[in-house]
């Protein structure tokens, strides 16, 4: 997920707020006024004035040893008499609550701050209003769109009343100001608005209520066994319990125009009754907040696009924005303790994170966002989420934040870094890897821990050990500056919490943003002037961080020391003004980044560019500036630019030119670095130091890092010790190896021997273990786990037991492991673990694939090609002996490409979807994709590998593809990541993607792009593996299996692959079948595809191998000749049955093919045609039109299928005797006798359905939303009770040959008879057992329809309204009347 919360929490579920350090008061003992403290870890200081002086050192050393004993005793019993209040929201360590105490009115009034993330809830405390009394919240905007309601057509009605999509007639406000009486109506799913616990919550509830009244209706039921009736309706109500499923409640919306704005009113009642209601307008202009959920204190906001044509539903998708907010800017005048960082400024809440995907944000909603921030001018914009990213600083979105929000808006962008920490290059996306948007990282101290967090002894101030580290993969620093990472502020309303208490670099950088929001505030009220460049402020920020001892250099912001610093260089023009670095290497690069072996073996020389980037103007833009003025202003001053620039490296085995001169586009330098020296194993970090020469004591105008982590050489062991590691609190121990070519597993172990004393608390270590693979995310190849040191409990005389915890992981031969442990910041005590690092690795000779992909899924290592019947492969051992070597390879899923049916490329005509980078509209690229699925509960992942997995890096603006079902109901979205999905029913899915682009012309190239899906065998498949080639055909030249057991290091096995294993149905000629392949059980799983190989179809028995009968041997080749002539002609008078229209011609085309039948079996073959022919709708249902017969039809359907029945009935008694047959001349005769069971269960349906008909159990309307309606009507004359006796009849011995009464064939024929004999129940039963099994297809679509019609009326016989009432309220939802945009 995107949120930069901290992903593991605290040790130990430190989520209270309890006393930390207990302090020290006037009443204590009688301790002297002026006892101050002077530190996290020391005692008390007495100053002059307090205990009386003493030259004697040992008698004041006695004498402060009695007053710690007594204060530490009291302290025990006494509690203090106040919260330490000051650490809820921490400002003082960064100088923040000083600032403001010093500049009252500098508290970020005046500033716009915008919130990209869950979306902030409008009912929090400490939102309302700034400290200068503005409306708090600027305006809610949800960027991602899921909140949307598309609108009708106009409607009008002079009474008030509309039907609304949900099918409850709306009545309307008299009230409402609407001059051109036109209404657009539209609904929206209240799920589908809510985060996942209130969702849970309103489930819970309605689930609740519904279950007690279902359990209310059926209490009162008999339960007569005896009675067919009876026993249907319990299992009706049975059935119905277990299927019912609370899909949530449909919101009607009424959207109109006031004559001055667009205004919406809801039903969130389900009533209709908007008689008395509220319409909304937009926030914006309004403020207008109404509640969603009442219940749950769930409120939303509005707004309107596409000139009204579209609501926008604003709510939050989470918790987590609210806490940032509160953080950035809360202001509680009653509770000022409560309040933010900056408490004057407006909120601009940005909505990024998606409901349809989790909070998850999105393309379109990072987009929008941006567009917003230009839209509302704001001063500075927060971003508490972010991913892993496969590169730094590139990708379409990135671009545009740099561009256009930082340079040419100068909007003030901060990220938080993330969440993935303790190792190096952890960072995520933007926060830790883009230029122009500043990284933080989170920082825990002495007032944070003291309110926040219940620890009984406290510890020094340090990095949150799971907040991430540069530098990135193409060097740069990554974290740019700390702040604190916990917070208790405002919670949203929903969750019942005022307060919360949350931690995570997504609360160090709103405190960041804060004070950022505080320096732009004061810079505008003393400063004044033009909007000031947001690399001024980022200077000023970065230059007077307060040293924390982290990598480069990165400090504890200081508030009051960055303002100074900016109003000490107010006047010099190059604050406003930043330098990217380029690093021409391998590749681009931003830093100097020395990992990898080779990479560090040998003096490196670089060529490094440094150059200015200057803010620009909304007003230089070409059609603002017509005549270059703003233009000729900004050239001027990169005309002007010049610097003469100092070098200084920080250390001694890197060297660079003394001075360079820097003009507006640049220079380059030389620098040698000599890693050669440097002690193997360890990090070593350097800066080469830029400084103006006019003005050295402002500091570096630019750093470039250096980060070299030579790695140790593994000898011939391949095992690494580590030694012991003596771990204090926050320690981290960082070690790095070259892991040996190769490899593929490393097993960690870490042992303690626990032979502390009890008095020693255990502790939580990280073990954290990484490499980094080109152009990949860090979490390809890594290992994060938290492992207990220590016990819990202790026994008299025991503790002392030792430990061993062992992790594996996989590995890339050649490539730099990064082993990194470090002890929780708030573990208090100290630890001795022993850690060990052994490698394994078993791999093809050809290969030294087999890792883990960015989808998580295992990289393919082995190509197999089916068709080729046997692969074979070589493996062999480079790190050590391997041993136990027992080769099996399992394939559990394949995967199927999909070509669109459809593509269409058109622009967005949204006012949200234009394109910031280029003013014009974003071209959507639509393809459609058409899968069928053979069963319930099937579960697939689609994959588009040129865009998926991608936000941040991602060359598009978006990716994101829906799953719809026959009955276009959205089944599924994925959005930019794909993930396991579970299809509900079996049956036709229609597959709506969306790829967002600026260029139409860059899309063009995936008009065609495959759609891959990965589907999960059903039972998986082992592919035999043998020791030789002939081992795979026959065992007559020796073993046939694989035997191998050991290889020596360098040693070399073959392998052979029996592919002739037949391959499941499921599964088609070029699919690729998917699994992996274990070698033994210390080295990593390799996988492994196969190809599926095409299908060939060989007779079974060879021409020359198949015997004539004697009658064909004796037979001339002229008569044989005419015999196959004639079966081929009666085969072509078989199909022409069927296809005839005149029912004359049929009639003496069956009478020829029954007179010239051989035998019983041809002449039952003719009949079944014929009534094939009579009755050409035998799956529809009775009532449909389709299925309509006309009263001679019938009767001659009813003669034809008496006559087939009594000539196939002898030969179908006979199937049940040949289920086990086992010679030929059995299985022949099962054969006869299942097709003559089949003739017979074909002629009793037809019959069914006759004599439905003759008794007028069809004609009957076909719209069951009328009261009215009726699907039978019995006519009570002798000849229809005649046929009713005989329907009975049918149906009954119908029963007897059907294999299930809930089979479609059995159902669709008795059905009517069970209407036709007030038996609703059965009829109700058998519409629910026949809907639950048929597929949604979009040929079945009428009959499903007829078929719920059916349900619904056999429900109000009943008088059961609360199922009746259930689904005529789901039914807009399972079969909506268009396909959802997305």
């Amino acid at each position: 997920m995107g949120l930069f919360t901290s992903c593991f929490g605290e040790a130990g579920g430190y989520k209270g707020t309890r006393n930390g350090r207990r302090g020290v008061t006037k009443a204590m003992i009688g301790a002297p006024s002026n006892f101050v403290h002077t530190g996290h870890l020391g005692i008390g200081a007495i100053q002059s004035g307090g205990l009386p002086p003493s030259k004697d050192p040992q008698k004041l050393k006695a004498l402060m040893s009695q007053v710690r004993a007594a204060l530490d005793e009291e302290s025990l019993t006494t509690p203090r008499t106040e919260f330490p209040t000051h650490g809820l929201l921490p400002r003082a360590d960064t100088q923040a609550a000083e600032f403001v105490r010093k500049y009252p009115k500098y508290d970020g009034r005046g500033t716009v701050a915008a919130v990209l993330d869950t979306g902030i809830d409008p009912g929090a405390k400490g939102l309302q209003v700034t400290s200068d009394g503005k409306r708090k919240m600027l305006d809610f905007i949800d960027c991602t769109g899921a909140g949307d309601v598309a609108l009708s057509d106009a409607k009008t009605s002079p009474n008030l009343e509309l039907r609304g999509g949900s099918g409850r007639l709306l009545r309307l406000n008299p009230e409402w100001e609407n001059p051109t009486g036109n209404w657009y109506l539209g609904m929206k799913l209240l799920y589908d608005l809510l985060p996942g616990d209130v969702r849970a919550n309103v489930k819970r509830d309605r689930t609740e209520q519904f279950e007690r009244k279902a359990q209310q209706l059926a209490d009162m039921e008999d339960s007569d066994k005896d009675d067919p009736e009876a026993k249907a309706r319990v299992e009706s109500l049975k059935k119905l319990s277990e299927m019912y499923k609370d899909e949530g409640p449909i919101l009607d919306c009424v959207v109109f125009h006031d004559g001055t704005q667009w205004r919406a009113a809801i039903d969130v009642d389900e009533s209709g009754e908007l008689s008395h209601a509220a319409a909304l307008g937009a926030y914006k202009s309004t403020g207008d907040v109404g509640l969603l959920c009442r219940k749950q204190l769930f409120y939303y906001t509005l707004n309107f696009y596409d000139q009204g044509r579209t609501l926008s539903i604003v709510t939050c998708a989470g918790t987590h924005a609210t806490h940032v907010a509160g953080i950035l800017a809360a202001y509680h005048p009653d509770e000022p303790e409560n309040s933010g960082v900056a408490p004057g400024a407006q909120v601009l809440s940005l909505m990024i994170g998606d409901h349809r995907v989790g909070s998850m944000e999105t393309g379109v909603g990072l987009t929008r966002a941006v567009n917003a921030i230009v839209e509302y001018g704001a001063d500075v914009a927060n971003m508490s989420y972010g991913e892993p990213s496969a590169t730094s600083n590139r990708g379409q979105w990135i671009q545009a934040v740099s561009r256009e929000v930082v340079q040419r808006h100068r909007c003030v962008f901060v990220s938080s870094a993330g969440n993935e920490g303790p190792a190096l290059s952890t960072v995520g996306s933007p926060g830790g890897t883009t230029d122009d948007v500043i990284g933080v990282g989170a920082y825990v101290c002495l007032e944070q821990m003291q309110a926040e967090y219940g620890m009984y002894k406290e510890v020094n101030d340090a990095v949150f050990t799971w907040s991430s580290r540069g530098p990135t993969p193409d060097g740069d620093s990554g974290v740019n500056i700390y702040a604190p990472g916990s917070a208790i502020t405002s919670f949203p309303a929903y969750t019942r919490e005022r307060l919360h208490l949350a931690n995570g670099t997504s609360m160090s950088s709103p405190n960041l943003c804060g004070i950022v929001a505080l320096l732009i505030s004061a810079w505008k009220q003393e400063i004044g002037g033009e909007r000031i460049s947001p690399f001024r402020v980022r200077n000023a920020i970065e230059r007077t961080g307060k040293a924390i001892g982290e990598l480069h250099g990165a400090g504890l912001v200081q508030t009051d020391d960055a303002w100074q610093f900016m109003k000490k260089y107010v006047k010099r023009t190059f604050e406003d003004v930043r330098y990217t670095i380029s690093i021409d290497d391998t590749s681009i690069a931003r830093g100097i980044y020395l990992r990898e072996p080779e990479e560090s073996a040998n003096v490196r020389f670089f060529k490094i560019m440094a150059a200015p980037v200057f803010p620009t103007s909304p007003e230089a833009q070409a059609e603002k500036d017509p005549q270059g003025e703003h233009g000729q202003q900004e050239n001027k001053l990169k005309f002007d630019f010049e610097q003469r620039v100092l070098l200084v490296p920080s250390v001694s085995w890197v060297q660079v030119p003394n001075a360079i001169y820097v003009s507006s586009i640049g220079n380059t330098f030389t620098a040698r670095v000599d890693p050669t020296q440097l002690e193997a194993g360890r990090l070593h970090t350097a800066t080469i130091d830029a400084y103006d020469s006019d003005c050295v004591d402002r500091g570096p105008i630019f750093s470039v890092p250096i980060t070299v982590t030579k790695p140790l050489k593994v000898d011939d062991s391949a095992t690494v010790e580590l030694g012991t590691i003596r771990f204090r609190p926050a320690d981290i121990a960082r070690h790095f190896i070259g892991v040996p070519v190769g490899a593929t597993r490393a097993e960690i172990t870490m042992e303690a021997d626990n032979s502390v004393s009890q008095a020693v608390a255990p502790s939580i270590i990280y073990l954290h273990c990484l490499q980094l693979a080109p152009e990949s995310r860090f979490r390809k190849h890594w290992l994060l786990q938290r492992v207990s040191i220590g016990h819990k409990t202790f026994g008299s005389g025991g503790s002392t037991t030792p430990q061993r915890h062992r992790s594996m992981m996989p590995v890339t031969g050649g490539v730099t492991l990064e082993v990194c442990l470090a002890q929780f910041w708030n573990q208090v005590d100290m630890h001795d673990v022993k850690v060990t690092v052994k490698f394994n690795g078993l791999v093809p000779v050809s290969s030294g694939g087999g890792a883990f992909a960015d989808s998580g899924m295992l990289e393919p290592a082995l190509v197999l090609n089916g068709n080729h019947l046997v692969a074979r492969a070589e493996i062999t051992s480079l790190v050590r002996p391997e041993y136990s070597i027992k080769p099996s390879a399992t394939l559990d899923r394949f995967q199927r490409p999909l070509r669109p049916n459809k593509a269409t490329i058109f622009p967005l005509t949204s006012e949200r979807d234009t394109h910031l980078l280029t003013g014009t509209a974003i071209q959507c690229l639509e393809l459609e994709y058409k899968l069928e699925i053979s069963k319930d509960k099937t579960s697939v992942r689609f994959f588009m590998p040129a865009v998926d997995t991608q936000i941040y890096e991602s060359w598009a603006d978006n990716f994101a593809f829906s799953v719809f079902d026959a009955n276009k109901r959205r089944v599924a979205t994925q959005i930019n990541y794909t993930s396991l999905l579970s299809l509900p029913r079996q049956g036709e899915y229609l597959i709506r993607a969306h790829i967002r682009h600026r260029s139409a012309k860059d899309l063009e190239a995936l008009k065609d792009a495959p759609l891959l899906v990965e589907f999960t065998l059903a039972s998986s498949i082992t592919l035999p593996i043998e020791y030789s080639l002939a081992s795979v055909f026959t065992d007559t030249v020796g073993s046939s299996t694989y035997r191998g057991g050991f290889l020596p290091k360098g040693g070399r096995a073959a392998l052979f692959f029996n592919l002739c294993k037949k391959v499941p149905g499921e599964v088609a000629p070029g699919d690729i079948l998917r699994g992996s392949l274990t070698l033994n059980n210390v080295t990593a799983k390799l996988g492994i595809e196969m190809i599926v190989p095409a299908k060939t179809k060989v007779a079974n028995e060879t021409a020359a191998e198949k015997p004539l009968a004697q009658e064909d041997q004796d037979e001339s080749p002229a008569a044989r000749e005419q015999r196959e002539l004639e079966k081929e002609l009666r085969r072509v008078r078989l199909s022409w049955v069927s296809k005839v229209k005149e029912d004359s011609v049929r009639d003496a085309l069956v009478s020829e093919l029954t007179s010239s039948s051989s035998d019983d079996e041809q002449r039952a073959e003719a009949l079944a045609a014929h009534l094939k022919a009579l009755d050409d709708a035998p799956s529809s249902l009775p009532w449909t039109e389709a299925a309509h017969l006309a009263d001679d039809r019938a009767q001659r359907i009813l003669e034809v299928a008496s006559e087939l029945s009594e000539l196939v009935r002898p030969l179908a008694l006979t199937a049940r005797l040949y289920e086990s047959a086992e010679s030929d001349e059995e299985k022949r005769e099962r054969k006869r006798a299942e097709q003559a069971r089949s003739h017979m269960r074909a002629a009793l349906q037809s019959r069914c359905r006759a004599l439905a008909a003759l008794t007028s159990l069809t004609s009957c309307s076909t719209t069951a939303s009328e009261d009215s309606a009726e699907f039978v009507h019995v006519d009570s004359s002798t000849d229809v009770t005649a046929y009713l006796r005989d329907y009975e009849k049918a149906a009954a011995e119908m029963r007897q040959w059907t294999d299930s009464t809930t089979s479609a064939a059995y159902l669709i024929a008795t059905l009517p008879l069970f209407i036709a004999k007030h038996q609703y129940a059965r009829a109700l039963k058998g519409s629910l057992d026949w809907l639950e099994k048929a597929p949604l297809q979009a040929s079945n679509a009428t009959e499903r329809k007829s078929m719920a019609e059916l349900r619904d009326q056999m429900l109000g016989k009943l008088q059961w309204s609360i199922w009746l009432n259930h689904f005529h309220a789901i039914a807009p939802i399972v079969s909506p009347n268009a396909y959802e945009k997305l």
